[in-house]
Protein backbone atom coordinates (compact mmCIF):
# COMPACT_ATOMS: atom_id res chain seq x y z
CA UNK A 1 0.00 0.00 0.00
CA UNK A 2 1.22 3.47 -1.45
CA UNK A 3 1.90 6.48 1.08
CA UNK A 4 -1.53 8.07 -0.63
CA UNK A 5 -3.52 4.72 -0.04
CA UNK A 6 -2.64 4.43 3.66
CA UNK A 7 -3.32 7.75 4.59
CA UNK A 8 -6.58 8.08 2.15
CA UNK A 9 -7.63 4.79 4.27
CA UNK A 10 -7.66 5.83 7.35
CA UNK A 11 -10.11 8.68 6.29
CA UNK A 12 -12.43 6.03 4.55
CA UNK A 13 -11.45 6.71 0.91
CA UNK A 14 -10.60 3.28 -0.80
CA UNK A 15 -8.71 3.68 -3.98
CA UNK A 16 -6.98 0.32 -4.77
CA UNK A 17 -9.43 -0.64 -7.40
CA UNK A 18 -9.66 2.54 -9.50
CA UNK A 19 -7.92 2.64 -12.79
CA UNK A 20 -5.29 5.29 -14.36
CA UNK A 21 -6.00 6.06 -17.91
CA UNK A 22 -3.69 3.83 -20.06
CA UNK A 23 -0.05 5.51 -21.44
CA UNK A 24 -1.09 7.02 -24.68
CA UNK A 25 -4.47 7.90 -23.91
CA UNK A 26 -4.29 10.46 -21.74
CA UNK A 27 -7.86 11.38 -21.85
CA UNK A 28 -9.44 8.65 -20.54
CA UNK A 29 -10.80 7.94 -24.03
CA UNK A 30 -10.96 4.74 -23.88
CA UNK A 31 -11.79 3.81 -19.86
CA UNK A 32 -14.83 1.29 -19.86
CA UNK A 33 -17.47 -0.08 -17.43
CA UNK A 34 -16.73 -3.79 -17.51
CA UNK A 35 -20.67 -4.24 -17.18
CA UNK A 36 -21.45 -1.83 -19.85
CA UNK A 37 -19.02 -4.27 -21.95
CA UNK A 38 -19.85 -7.53 -20.85
CA UNK A 39 -22.56 -7.73 -23.89
CA UNK A 40 -20.33 -6.42 -26.72
CA UNK A 41 -18.56 -8.87 -29.34
CA UNK A 42 -14.66 -9.59 -28.19
CA UNK A 43 -13.38 -7.43 -30.77
CA UNK A 44 -14.98 -4.28 -29.60
CA UNK A 45 -13.29 -4.80 -25.83
CA UNK A 46 -10.79 -2.21 -26.70
CA UNK A 47 -12.35 -0.14 -28.72
CA UNK A 48 -10.74 3.81 -28.25
CA UNK A 49 -7.64 2.31 -27.07
CA UNK A 50 -3.94 2.05 -28.70
CA UNK A 51 -2.76 -1.07 -27.91
CA UNK A 52 0.94 0.04 -27.71
CA UNK A 53 2.32 3.03 -26.03
CA UNK A 54 1.84 5.88 -28.47
CA UNK A 55 5.50 6.00 -28.94
CA UNK A 56 6.25 2.66 -30.57
CA UNK A 57 2.39 2.35 -31.64
CA UNK A 58 2.80 5.20 -34.71
CA UNK A 59 6.43 4.30 -36.21
CA UNK A 60 5.31 0.43 -36.44
CA UNK A 61 1.69 0.79 -37.79
CA UNK A 62 3.90 3.48 -40.10
CA UNK A 63 6.38 1.04 -41.20
CA UNK A 64 3.73 -2.12 -41.43
CA UNK A 65 1.40 0.43 -43.38
CA UNK A 66 4.56 1.33 -46.17
CA UNK A 67 4.96 -1.89 -46.22
CA UNK A 68 1.81 -3.78 -46.94
CA UNK A 69 2.01 -5.58 -43.53
CA UNK A 70 -0.48 -6.65 -40.92
CA UNK A 71 0.48 -4.50 -38.07
CA UNK A 72 -0.23 -7.55 -35.65
CA UNK A 73 2.95 -9.01 -36.76
CA UNK A 74 5.43 -6.18 -35.81
CA UNK A 75 3.14 -5.89 -32.48
CA UNK A 76 3.42 -9.69 -31.86
CA UNK A 77 7.15 -9.36 -32.42
CA UNK A 78 7.75 -6.86 -30.03
CA UNK A 79 6.01 -9.06 -27.68
CA UNK A 80 8.03 -11.55 -27.80
CA UNK A 81 11.18 -9.81 -27.73
CA UNK A 82 10.22 -7.67 -24.22
CA UNK A 83 8.90 -10.97 -23.09
CA UNK A 84 12.31 -12.70 -22.91
CA UNK A 85 13.33 -9.36 -20.97
CA UNK A 86 11.45 -9.30 -18.09
CA UNK A 87 12.62 -10.89 -15.35
CA UNK A 88 11.74 -14.44 -15.30
CA UNK A 89 10.20 -14.83 -11.53
CA UNK A 90 7.79 -12.38 -12.83
CA UNK A 91 4.28 -13.99 -12.66
CA UNK A 92 0.72 -12.10 -13.18
CA UNK A 93 -1.74 -13.59 -10.72
CA UNK A 94 -5.08 -13.41 -12.60
CA UNK A 95 -7.34 -15.23 -10.19
CA UNK A 96 -6.62 -14.41 -6.62
CA UNK A 97 -8.45 -16.99 -5.48
CA UNK A 98 -7.75 -19.87 -7.57
CA UNK A 99 -4.08 -18.69 -7.06
CA UNK A 100 -3.74 -18.87 -11.26
CA UNK A 101 -1.29 -17.03 -12.42
CA UNK A 102 0.71 -16.49 -15.73
CA UNK A 103 4.33 -16.00 -16.65
CA UNK A 104 6.09 -13.44 -19.17
CA UNK A 105 6.29 -16.15 -22.06
CA UNK A 106 5.10 -15.69 -25.47
CA UNK A 107 5.80 -17.67 -28.45
CA UNK A 108 4.92 -16.53 -32.06
CA UNK A 109 4.99 -17.52 -35.42
CA UNK A 110 4.27 -15.00 -38.88
CA UNK A 111 3.89 -17.46 -41.40
CA UNK A 112 3.73 -15.98 -45.31
CA UNK A 113 2.29 -17.12 -48.39
CA UNK A 114 4.97 -18.69 -49.93
CA UNK A 115 7.16 -15.58 -51.03
CA UNK A 116 10.84 -14.77 -49.50
CA UNK A 117 11.82 -11.26 -48.27
CA UNK A 118 9.74 -10.57 -45.10
CA UNK A 119 12.55 -11.84 -42.35
CA UNK A 120 13.15 -7.85 -41.95
CA UNK A 121 9.98 -7.77 -39.49
CA UNK A 122 11.88 -9.65 -37.29
CA UNK A 123 15.51 -8.33 -37.59
CA UNK A 124 14.14 -4.58 -36.98
CA UNK A 125 12.63 -5.34 -33.81
CA UNK A 126 15.98 -7.51 -32.62
CA UNK A 127 18.52 -5.27 -33.76
CA UNK A 128 18.20 -3.03 -30.78
CA UNK A 129 18.33 -6.25 -28.73
CA UNK A 130 21.88 -7.37 -30.76
CA UNK A 131 23.07 -4.04 -29.18
CA UNK A 132 22.56 -5.09 -25.88
CA UNK A 133 23.80 -8.35 -26.24
CA UNK A 134 27.02 -6.71 -27.52
CA UNK A 135 27.28 -4.55 -24.46
CA UNK A 136 27.03 -7.71 -22.22
CA UNK A 137 29.77 -9.14 -24.47
CA UNK A 138 31.91 -6.39 -23.85
CA UNK A 139 31.48 -6.35 -19.74
CA UNK A 140 31.70 -9.75 -19.71
CA UNK A 141 35.19 -9.71 -21.38
CA UNK A 142 35.71 -6.88 -18.37
CA UNK A 143 35.01 -9.38 -15.93
CA UNK A 144 37.01 -12.42 -17.61
CA UNK A 145 40.00 -10.26 -17.50
CA UNK A 146 39.58 -8.82 -13.94
CA UNK A 147 38.56 -12.39 -12.80
CA UNK A 148 41.74 -13.72 -14.04
CA UNK A 149 43.82 -10.81 -12.62
CA UNK A 150 42.11 -11.80 -8.96
CA UNK A 151 43.03 -15.39 -9.34
CA UNK A 152 46.66 -14.87 -10.04
CA UNK A 153 46.69 -12.82 -6.75
CA UNK A 154 44.82 -15.38 -4.97
CA UNK A 155 47.31 -18.51 -6.52
CA UNK A 156 50.51 -16.40 -5.41
CA UNK A 157 49.33 -16.11 -1.96
CA UNK A 158 49.02 -19.56 -0.79
CA UNK A 159 50.58 -18.98 2.24
CA UNK A 160 48.19 -16.20 3.93
CA UNK A 161 45.25 -16.75 2.13
CA UNK A 162 42.56 -14.42 3.88
CA UNK A 163 40.00 -14.86 1.15
CA UNK A 164 37.75 -17.13 -0.98
CA UNK A 165 38.78 -17.87 -4.13
CA UNK A 166 37.63 -15.42 -6.84
CA UNK A 167 33.74 -16.45 -8.43
CA UNK A 168 34.20 -16.74 -12.02
CA UNK A 169 32.04 -14.60 -13.85
CA UNK A 170 28.86 -16.11 -16.54
CA UNK A 171 28.16 -14.38 -19.46
CA UNK A 172 24.59 -12.84 -20.40
CA UNK A 173 22.47 -14.24 -23.55
CA UNK A 174 19.62 -12.14 -24.45
CA UNK A 175 18.51 -14.24 -27.61
CA UNK A 176 20.00 -16.91 -29.35
CA UNK A 177 19.22 -18.87 -32.99
CA UNK A 178 20.15 -22.43 -31.19
CA UNK A 179 16.57 -23.83 -31.24
CA UNK A 180 17.79 -27.06 -29.21
CA UNK A 181 16.91 -27.94 -25.85
CA UNK A 182 20.22 -28.34 -24.52
CA UNK A 183 21.62 -25.19 -25.57
CA UNK A 184 18.23 -23.17 -23.67
CA UNK A 185 18.54 -25.49 -20.54
CA UNK A 186 22.76 -24.22 -20.64
CA UNK A 187 22.24 -20.80 -20.95
CA UNK A 188 19.24 -20.46 -18.81
CA UNK A 189 21.15 -22.48 -16.29
CA UNK A 190 23.87 -20.16 -16.56
CA UNK A 191 21.67 -16.94 -15.89
CA UNK A 192 19.18 -17.51 -13.21
CA UNK A 193 16.63 -14.58 -13.07
CA UNK A 194 16.88 -13.81 -16.97
CA UNK A 195 14.85 -15.05 -19.82
CA UNK A 196 15.84 -16.19 -22.95
CA UNK A 197 14.72 -15.35 -26.47
CA UNK A 198 14.72 -17.65 -29.09
CA UNK A 199 15.02 -16.69 -32.44
CA UNK A 200 15.50 -19.59 -35.07
CA UNK A 201 16.33 -18.49 -38.75
CA UNK A 202 13.41 -20.89 -39.99
CA UNK A 203 10.93 -21.67 -37.91
CA UNK A 204 9.70 -24.69 -39.44
CA UNK A 205 13.72 -26.42 -38.22
CA UNK A 206 12.30 -25.83 -34.56
CA UNK A 207 8.77 -27.18 -35.02
CA UNK A 208 10.34 -30.12 -36.63
CA UNK A 209 12.85 -30.75 -33.79
CA UNK A 210 10.04 -30.49 -31.15
CA UNK A 211 7.99 -33.79 -33.24
CA UNK A 212 11.62 -35.74 -33.98
CA UNK A 213 12.23 -35.26 -29.52
CA UNK A 214 8.57 -36.52 -29.67
CA UNK A 215 9.11 -39.34 -31.68
CA UNK A 216 12.44 -39.96 -29.52
CA UNK A 217 11.41 -39.76 -26.14
CA UNK A 218 8.49 -38.08 -25.02
CA UNK A 219 9.81 -36.19 -21.88
CA UNK A 220 11.91 -33.95 -24.40
CA UNK A 221 9.01 -33.12 -25.63
CA UNK A 222 6.77 -32.40 -22.61
CA UNK A 223 9.95 -30.24 -21.31
CA UNK A 224 8.96 -27.94 -23.95
CA UNK A 225 5.72 -27.36 -22.74
CA UNK A 226 6.64 -27.45 -19.28
CA UNK A 227 8.79 -24.71 -20.44
CA UNK A 228 6.10 -22.71 -22.27
CA UNK A 229 3.99 -22.57 -18.88
CA UNK A 230 7.29 -21.92 -16.87
CA UNK A 231 7.51 -24.76 -15.09
CA UNK A 232 10.43 -25.62 -12.85
CA UNK A 233 13.40 -27.84 -15.26
CA UNK A 234 15.76 -30.41 -14.01
CA UNK A 235 17.46 -32.28 -16.32
CA UNK A 236 20.69 -34.34 -16.00
CA UNK A 237 21.30 -37.08 -14.42
CA UNK A 238 22.69 -38.26 -10.69
CA UNK A 239 23.48 -35.66 -8.09
CA UNK A 240 26.13 -33.99 -9.58
CA UNK A 241 25.05 -33.77 -13.21
CA UNK A 242 21.94 -32.48 -12.18
CA UNK A 243 20.81 -29.06 -13.52
CA UNK A 244 17.81 -26.98 -11.99
CA UNK A 245 16.27 -23.82 -13.20
CA UNK A 246 13.87 -22.56 -10.63
CA UNK A 247 12.05 -19.97 -12.97
CA UNK A 248 12.98 -20.66 -16.37
CA UNK A 249 11.58 -18.33 -19.38
CA UNK A 250 11.99 -19.35 -23.34
CA UNK A 251 10.25 -17.12 -25.71
CA UNK A 252 10.01 -17.80 -29.35
CA UNK A 253 9.26 -15.41 -32.63
CA UNK A 254 9.93 -16.95 -36.20
CA UNK A 255 8.58 -17.12 -39.30
CA UNK A 256 8.12 -19.56 -42.11
CA UNK A 257 6.39 -19.99 -45.21
CA UNK A 258 2.96 -21.46 -45.72
CA UNK A 259 4.03 -24.08 -48.22
CA UNK A 260 7.05 -25.38 -45.38
CA UNK A 261 4.25 -25.10 -42.33
CA UNK A 262 1.50 -26.90 -44.54
CA UNK A 263 3.55 -29.52 -45.95
CA UNK A 264 5.60 -30.23 -42.41
CA UNK A 265 1.90 -30.46 -40.48
CA UNK A 266 0.08 -32.78 -42.54
CA UNK A 267 3.43 -34.74 -43.71
CA UNK A 268 3.84 -35.69 -39.74
CA UNK A 269 1.92 -37.30 -37.69
CA UNK A 270 3.60 -36.49 -34.88
CA UNK A 271 2.93 -33.14 -34.97
CA UNK A 272 1.15 -31.78 -31.77
CA UNK A 273 -1.41 -29.91 -31.70
CA UNK A 274 -0.80 -28.44 -28.02
CA UNK A 275 2.82 -27.09 -29.35
CA UNK A 276 0.42 -25.47 -32.49
CA UNK A 277 -1.59 -24.07 -29.49
CA UNK A 278 1.30 -22.67 -27.67
CA UNK A 279 1.93 -20.59 -30.47
CA UNK A 280 0.26 -17.02 -31.69
CA UNK A 281 0.59 -16.85 -34.95
CA UNK A 282 -0.18 -13.54 -38.03
CA UNK A 283 -0.62 -14.58 -41.30
CA UNK A 284 1.17 -11.82 -43.83
CA UNK A 285 0.10 -12.45 -47.15
CA UNK A 286 1.00 -11.03 -50.01
CA UNK A 287 0.70 -7.10 -51.10
CA UNK A 288 0.81 -5.74 -54.05
CA UNK A 289 -0.59 -2.19 -52.72
CA UNK A 290 1.75 -0.29 -50.55
CA UNK A 291 1.69 3.40 -49.18
CA UNK A 292 5.25 4.63 -48.95
CA UNK A 293 5.52 7.01 -45.12
CA UNK A 294 7.06 10.15 -46.35
CA UNK A 295 6.34 11.71 -42.78
CA UNK A 296 9.18 12.71 -39.70
CA UNK A 297 11.65 10.37 -39.34
CA UNK A 298 10.99 8.30 -36.05
CA UNK A 299 14.32 6.85 -34.35
CA UNK A 300 12.58 3.40 -33.75
CA UNK A 301 15.81 1.47 -33.22
CA UNK A 302 16.43 3.94 -30.31
CA UNK A 303 13.19 3.97 -29.08
CA UNK A 304 13.27 0.22 -28.62
CA UNK A 305 16.96 0.12 -27.28
CA UNK A 306 15.70 2.39 -24.61
CA UNK A 307 12.82 0.09 -24.07
CA UNK A 308 14.77 -3.29 -23.99
CA UNK A 309 17.46 -1.72 -21.20
CA UNK A 310 14.87 -0.66 -19.00
CA UNK A 311 12.61 -3.70 -19.44
CA UNK A 312 15.76 -5.71 -18.37
CA UNK A 313 16.37 -3.58 -15.30
CA UNK A 314 13.24 -4.12 -13.89
CA UNK A 315 13.03 -5.79 -10.11
CA UNK A 316 11.26 -9.39 -10.60
CA UNK A 317 7.71 -8.70 -8.94
CA UNK A 318 4.33 -10.55 -8.44
CA UNK A 319 1.66 -8.87 -10.15
CA UNK A 320 -2.26 -8.60 -9.68
CA UNK A 321 -4.91 -7.23 -11.91
CA UNK A 322 -7.69 -4.79 -10.53
CA UNK A 323 -10.58 -5.23 -8.93
CA UNK A 324 -12.33 -3.58 -12.31
CA UNK A 325 -9.52 -5.91 -14.16
CA UNK A 326 -10.79 -9.25 -12.52
CA UNK A 327 -13.96 -9.14 -13.53
CA UNK A 328 -13.32 -8.65 -17.03
CA UNK A 329 -11.20 -11.53 -17.02
CA UNK A 330 -14.00 -13.35 -15.79
CA UNK A 331 -15.78 -12.09 -18.83
CA UNK A 332 -12.98 -13.12 -20.43
CA UNK A 333 -13.54 -16.65 -19.38
CA UNK A 334 -16.68 -16.92 -19.65
CA UNK A 335 -17.02 -15.87 -23.35
CA UNK A 336 -13.66 -17.64 -24.16
CA UNK A 337 -15.14 -21.15 -22.74
CA UNK A 338 -18.43 -20.84 -24.74
CA UNK A 339 -16.50 -20.32 -28.10
CA UNK A 340 -14.73 -23.49 -26.87
CA UNK A 341 -18.07 -25.36 -25.82
CA UNK A 342 -19.67 -24.45 -29.64
CA UNK A 343 -16.14 -25.16 -31.58
CA UNK A 344 -16.51 -28.99 -33.64
CA UNK A 345 -12.80 -28.27 -34.88
CA UNK A 346 -10.67 -30.38 -32.08
CA UNK A 347 -7.67 -28.32 -33.08
CA UNK A 348 -8.90 -24.58 -32.69
CA UNK A 349 -10.72 -25.79 -29.41
CA UNK A 350 -7.03 -26.72 -28.18
CA UNK A 351 -6.11 -23.00 -29.73
CA UNK A 352 -9.13 -21.34 -28.13
CA UNK A 353 -7.65 -22.39 -24.62
CA UNK A 354 -4.23 -21.42 -24.79
CA UNK A 355 -5.57 -17.70 -25.82
CA UNK A 356 -7.74 -17.59 -23.01
CA UNK A 357 -4.29 -17.37 -20.88
CA UNK A 358 -2.26 -15.32 -23.42
CA UNK A 359 -4.32 -12.31 -22.97
CA UNK A 360 -2.71 -12.60 -19.52
CA UNK A 361 0.43 -13.38 -20.47
CA UNK A 362 0.25 -10.31 -22.97
CA UNK A 363 -1.48 -7.77 -19.95
CA UNK A 364 1.45 -8.71 -18.40
CA UNK A 365 4.16 -7.84 -20.89
CA UNK A 366 2.30 -4.85 -22.20
CA UNK A 367 2.08 -3.75 -18.62
CA UNK A 368 5.93 -3.65 -18.05
CA UNK A 369 6.30 -2.00 -21.81
CA UNK A 370 3.98 0.63 -20.47
CA UNK A 371 6.50 1.75 -17.87
CA UNK A 372 9.33 0.98 -19.47
CA UNK A 373 8.16 3.67 -22.47
CA UNK A 374 7.14 5.89 -20.12
CA UNK A 375 9.55 5.60 -17.32
CA UNK A 376 6.47 5.82 -14.98
CA UNK A 377 6.51 4.45 -11.17
CA UNK A 378 6.57 0.27 -12.05
CA UNK A 379 3.07 -0.18 -10.41
CA UNK A 380 1.93 -4.34 -9.68
CA UNK A 381 -1.50 -3.60 -10.40
CA UNK A 382 -2.35 -4.09 -14.00
CA UNK A 383 -5.73 -1.43 -14.72
CA UNK A 384 -8.55 -2.78 -16.64
CA UNK A 385 -7.65 -1.03 -19.65
CA UNK A 386 -4.18 -3.06 -20.14
CA UNK A 387 -6.47 -6.22 -19.78
CA UNK A 388 -8.47 -4.63 -22.69
CA UNK A 389 -6.20 -4.35 -24.86
CA UNK A 390 -4.62 -7.83 -24.35
CA UNK A 391 -7.93 -9.42 -24.83
CA UNK A 392 -8.69 -7.49 -28.09
CA UNK A 393 -5.57 -8.08 -29.34
CA UNK A 394 -4.97 -11.95 -28.81
CA UNK A 395 -8.62 -12.17 -30.57
CA UNK A 396 -7.09 -10.62 -33.47
CA UNK A 397 -4.67 -13.50 -33.52
CA UNK A 398 -7.13 -16.50 -33.27
CA UNK A 399 -8.59 -15.28 -36.51
CA UNK A 400 -5.56 -15.30 -37.71
CA UNK A 401 -4.97 -18.82 -36.26
CA UNK A 402 -7.76 -19.89 -38.10
CA UNK A 403 -7.50 -18.16 -41.37
CA UNK A 404 -3.75 -20.48 -41.08
CA UNK A 405 -5.36 -23.49 -40.10
CA UNK A 406 -8.13 -23.18 -43.18
CA UNK A 407 -5.47 -22.69 -45.69
CA UNK A 408 -3.18 -25.53 -44.10
CA UNK A 409 -5.84 -28.14 -44.37
CA UNK A 410 -7.98 -26.69 -47.39
CA UNK A 411 -9.25 -30.06 -49.37
CA UNK A 412 -8.47 -28.60 -53.05
CA UNK A 413 -10.29 -31.48 -54.47
CA UNK A 414 -13.78 -31.02 -52.35
CA UNK A 415 -16.32 -28.72 -53.09
CA UNK A 416 -16.49 -26.61 -49.44
CA UNK A 417 -19.82 -27.02 -49.72
CA UNK A 418 -19.90 -30.86 -49.41
CA UNK A 419 -17.93 -31.25 -46.22
CA UNK A 420 -20.20 -28.54 -44.24
CA UNK A 421 -23.25 -30.62 -45.64
CA UNK A 422 -21.34 -34.03 -44.36
CA UNK A 423 -20.63 -33.06 -40.83
CA UNK A 424 -24.62 -31.67 -40.83
CA UNK A 425 -25.81 -34.73 -42.02
CA UNK A 426 -23.94 -37.04 -39.97
CA UNK A 427 -23.26 -35.20 -36.84
CA UNK A 428 -24.59 -37.11 -33.85
CA UNK A 429 -25.28 -40.09 -36.23
CA UNK A 430 -22.90 -42.79 -34.49
CA UNK A 431 -20.27 -44.22 -36.53
CA UNK A 432 -20.18 -43.89 -40.77
CA UNK A 433 -18.64 -46.06 -42.86
CA UNK A 434 -17.31 -46.27 -46.82
CA UNK A 435 -20.08 -47.29 -48.29
CA UNK A 436 -22.74 -45.43 -46.34
CA UNK A 437 -20.60 -42.08 -47.34
CA UNK A 438 -20.35 -42.90 -50.37
CA UNK A 439 -24.29 -43.51 -50.93
CA UNK A 440 -24.62 -40.34 -49.34
CA UNK A 441 -22.32 -38.57 -51.85
CA UNK A 442 -24.21 -35.51 -53.85
CA UNK A 443 -24.36 -36.45 -57.50
CA UNK A 444 -24.63 -39.14 -60.32
CA UNK A 445 -21.33 -40.58 -60.30
CA UNK A 446 -20.20 -41.32 -57.01
CA UNK A 447 -16.34 -40.78 -55.83
CA UNK A 448 -14.05 -43.74 -55.88
CA UNK A 449 -13.31 -46.15 -52.94
CA UNK A 450 -9.87 -44.87 -52.18
CA UNK A 451 -10.83 -40.84 -52.67
CA UNK A 452 -13.95 -41.72 -50.08
CA UNK A 453 -10.97 -43.37 -47.98
CA UNK A 454 -9.06 -39.65 -48.33
CA UNK A 455 -12.02 -37.52 -47.67
CA UNK A 456 -11.79 -39.73 -44.29
CA UNK A 457 -8.25 -39.13 -43.46
CA UNK A 458 -8.57 -35.55 -44.20
CA UNK A 459 -11.96 -35.01 -42.46
CA UNK A 460 -9.91 -36.40 -39.04
CA UNK A 461 -6.97 -34.33 -39.96
CA UNK A 462 -8.76 -30.93 -40.12
CA UNK A 463 -10.66 -31.75 -36.26
CA UNK A 464 -14.03 -32.08 -37.75
CA UNK A 465 -13.93 -36.14 -36.89
CA UNK A 466 -11.59 -39.15 -35.43
CA UNK A 467 -11.29 -42.68 -36.13
CA UNK A 468 -13.45 -45.80 -34.42
CA UNK A 469 -11.65 -48.19 -36.17
CA UNK A 470 -9.63 -48.24 -40.02
CA UNK A 471 -12.76 -48.27 -41.54
CA UNK A 472 -15.09 -45.99 -39.50
CA UNK A 473 -15.22 -42.46 -38.58
CA UNK A 474 -17.95 -40.77 -36.37
CA UNK A 475 -18.40 -37.01 -36.90
CA UNK A 476 -16.56 -34.86 -33.66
Amino acid sequence: MSHLERSLSQHGIEISGWVLPPPGDPQGIGAFDCEEYADLPIEDWDAGLLFLPCELEAPLSQIAKSMGHPVEAYQLALLCIAASLIPSQARLVVDPLSGIEVPPILWGGLVEDSYPGETHIIDALIQPLRDLQAEHNICYQHQIEDYRAALREYEDKKDDRVWDPPEKPKPVRLYTTDYTEKAAIRILAQQPGRGLLISPIELIFFLESLVSSRDRRRSDHSRWIGLYDGKDLTVGRGIVGKTFVQHPSVSVIGRSDMSLIQHGWQASESYSDDIWGCFAWVRICQTIDSDPYDGPFCDLHGLLEDAYRRLQAFPPAQYALSRDGQKLWREWVEKIDSLIRNEPNERIRIALSRTKERAARVALVLHCLDAACFMSQHDTIVPVNTLARAIGFVYQLQEHAKAIHNKMWELDYVDPSIISRFIEKFKGCGPVDLKRCRSWWPGRRKPPMNMIRDFFCDMVRIGHARWIDLWLIEII
